[in-house]
């Protein structure tokens, strides 16, 4: 067979061998799935800052012994001796010690203060089968999370919930009592409804929040504002109601200390706003706005 011939049997076989070459494939799932895994661990190393060292070696085994089996009792660990009244932190007790008195040379002692600790920061929840950590890595619970702190005070019977969150009031709900659990958010029931708020904000201006969601009220203190002598009757003909609603509102402004009455020259009932309220108010809360409002007072 002549040279030219070989080559020519050669050639297509060095292409096919191209074509499956690992090289040449499209496929990098892997890769991608090594990326997410890398930002995953990234964001949970940025989430537990705030623990030390052996805080974050319990609360990793902790994450599979919290699933073994649910345990409804809550725990206030007092001392050592009080373990043994608890299974589940029993058996995350003796865990650590097996895995880490060796490994990292903790005492037992240092292993109890930082369960201790873990509990009392509520990283771990008995009555939940998942460690804070994971929490604040679910997408689901992070985005209702978010949702509460651009809704302060919402509520679970909220059109919102369903149009932002994709969501129906029963998950929600569900949802809400594991972020409470966690210490994540809080509750508050103003009237006859549960209204939902993140911990930092202080409880003193939850009804101040409540009350002005109400557009209604908003309208009123603009009235009054434009001008201190104004009387019930002139917001009602302004505003367009009846001016024993603009009355019973006024006095339940009057009970949050946001207004309060005096009389004017003609000896006519004024209402006066509280600034200095409204503007500490707007130092946890940035809706509604009052300082375009309060511009020149």
């Amino acid at each position: 067979m002549s040279l030219e011939r070989r080559r020519e049997i050669k050639e297509p076989k060095e292409k096919d061998l191209l074509k499956e070459s690992s090289f040449r494939r499209l496929d990098f799932s892997p890769l991608n799935e090594l990326k997410e895994q890398k930002k995953k661990k990234l964001k949970e190393e940025q989430i537990v800052e705030e623990l030390t060292e052996i805080e974050k070696d319990v609360l990793d085994i902790a994450k599979n012994i919290l699933k073994l089996k649910r345990y409804d009792a809550e725990f206030e660990v007092e001392s050592e001796g009080q373990i043994q009244k608890y299974p589940i932190i029993e058996k995350l007790y003796a865990k650590c010690i097996a895995k880490l008195s060796y490994k990292k040379g903790y005492s037992k002692e240092e292993i109890f203060l930082a369960i201790r600790g873990l509990e009392e920061k509520t990283w771990i929840v008995t009555n939940e089968r998942r460690t804070k950590l994971e929490i604040l890595t679910n997408e689901k619970l992070v985005a209702i999370l978010n949702f509460i702190k651009k809704n302060p005070g919402i509520h679970a019977r909220d059109e919102r919930i369903g149009e932002i969150l994709k969501i129906t009031r029963t998950p929600f709900l569900k949802h809400i009592m594991t972020l409470e659990r966690f210490n994540l958010i809080r509750s508050k029931k103003i009237g006859k409804t549960l209204h939902y708020f993140l911990p930092d904000i202080p409880e003193d201006y939850d009804r101040f929040k409540i009350i002005f969601l109400n557009s209604l009220i908003l309208n009123i203190l603009e009235e009054i504002l434009k001008e201190e002598t104004v009387t019930v009757s002139n917001i009602g003909e302004t505003l367009q109601i009846y001016p024993g609603t603009i009355l019973y509102h006024l006095n339940k402004l009057k009970d949050l200390n946001l207004v309060r009455s005096t009389k004017n020259k003609a000896g006519k009932k004024i209402f006066l706003v509280n600034i200095e309220l409204l503007k500490v108010y707007n130092e946890f809360f940035k809706e509604p706005d009052f300082s375009k409002l309060l511009q020149g007072l």
